[in-house]
């Protein structure tokens, strides 16, 4: 392995160059105009914030969480590793309880480890949460936002993966199984790991019928609402339970169907990503071709809050998966000349969201700059012309 120079940027660590930032910058302004055309207020939290603040997730963010000590209270601070429990955080202490609040959020994260393998350590987060709603409106208005904000992106070809998990719940609750048993499970079924699954399950024979339920869930998914009526049939031991889940299923289903008949959909009863905090519906967004999803989302209980549900996406993946391209702006050449007429002119193409780059001495020229036009004096009249190849 060579060694690193100081030059070098640490293995995982993203930086965007003019061209690339600038399409970052586009998405990222059209996705916070459509968060706040529905009513989400921006808000911006912290880089850095007391470690025991930001990992409320147990070990999975803590092992992702760059720690350093505060030399004025010398205290552990955390570098934020995902966002949405600084928006929790400020729901709690900021925001009326008594009412439902919107928030919305867009700013760099930095984590230890990649979420996947050759992928990047620092993505840019973006998301939406709503506060002080349980019931099954305020999970389909997120889900419709987030199809809202990929149509905007220029996303095509996307599928919305659905899933609740109270499915899972009501069955492993039904055992006395241990938490760490709960997340081996967990884990098999996620994998769909159909043999590795049965030889668990084997050796606990004291939990069937359960078992047997369980060993179902993986083959519970479908791209239409028949999964759900199977699973009714099928996991029909924990019926009353599961009901309110496959009917919360139903009616969002609808609803993305009827604004977004484009969507494809696609139904997963063995999936509940984050089973441990997440309490209801849980959602992902693939775009075909790329095996990572774009976004996930679901409803969850916040430490020490209330209920909430909402969503984050990566916006450098989203840029790298949306058709929508930066507003192309002309790039206009001013000579350095101190003609007030000259100046009134760029000040107005300016205005009207051009680029005008002006040059600072005579050895400079629109070529040089890359510019296509330019500004010329014509019978004492400044006007945008050709530049002179």
């Amino acid at each position: 392995m060579k060694p690193l120079t100081p030059d070098q940027l640490p293995e995982g660590i993203e930086e965007a160059l003019p061209e690339q930032a600038r399409v970052l910058e586009v998405h990222r302004r059209q996705l916070l105009d459509c968060f706040e055309s529905w009513g989400y207020d921006l808000v911006s939290p912290p880089l850095v914030e007391f470690r025991d603040a930001l990992v409320t997730d147990g070990d999975a963010l803590d092992r992702q969480t760059f720690r350093l000590t505060d030399p004025l209270s010398g205290r552990t601070l955390g570098v934020r590793t995902d966002i949405t429990p600084q928006i929790a955080r400020i729901d709690r202490q900021q925001m009326p309880q008594d009412q439902v609040v919107r928030l919305c959020y867009a700013g760099s994260v930095l984590r230890a480890h990649p979420e996947i393998l050759g992928g990047g350590r620092n993505p840019i987060q973006v998301g939406a949460e709503l506060y002080g709603h349980e019931g099954v409106q305020g999970d389909a208005e997120i889900v419709l936002l987030l199809c809202g904000a990929l149509r905007v992106s220029g996303c095509a070809g996307w599928c919305l993966d659905l899933g609740h998990a109270g499915v899972f719940r009501a069955l492993v609750e039904q055992t006395d199984w241990t938490a760490a048993e709960r997340d081996e499970l967990f884990e098999l079924i996620q994998r769909k790991a159909h043999a590795d699954l049965d030889a668990w399950l084997d050796v606990r024979p004291s939990e069937e019928p359960v078992a047997s339920m369980i060993r179902m869930l993986p083959d519970l998914s479908g791209p239409d609402e028949a999964v759900l009526d199977r699973a009714a049939q099928e996991l029909e031991g924990v019926q009353e339970q599961i009901s309110p889940a496959l009917e919360a299923l139903r009616t969002v289903a609808a609803q993305v169907r009827g604004s977004y008949p484009e969507v494809q959909l696609h139904f997963d009863l063995g999936e509940a990503s984050g089973f441990h905090y997440e309490s209801g519906l849980v959602f992902a967004a693939y775009i075909e071709g790329q095996g990572q999803e774009i976004a996930r989302g679901g409803r969850y209980g916040t430490q020490g809050g209330r209920s909430a549900t909402g969503f984050s996406l990566d916006l450098r993946t989203l840029a790298r998966c949306g058709s929508l391209d930066a507003v192309e702006r002309r790039r206009i050449y001013a000579g350095a000349d101190e003609d007030p007429a000259l100046q009134s002119a760029v000040a107005e193409l300016r205005a009207q969201g051009h680029i005008v780059i002006c040059g600072l001495g005579p050895e400079d020229s629109a070529e040089k700059f890359q510019c296509p036009e330019q500004l010329v004096n014509e019978d004492g009249a400044w006007v945008v012309r050709p530049a002179a190849s």
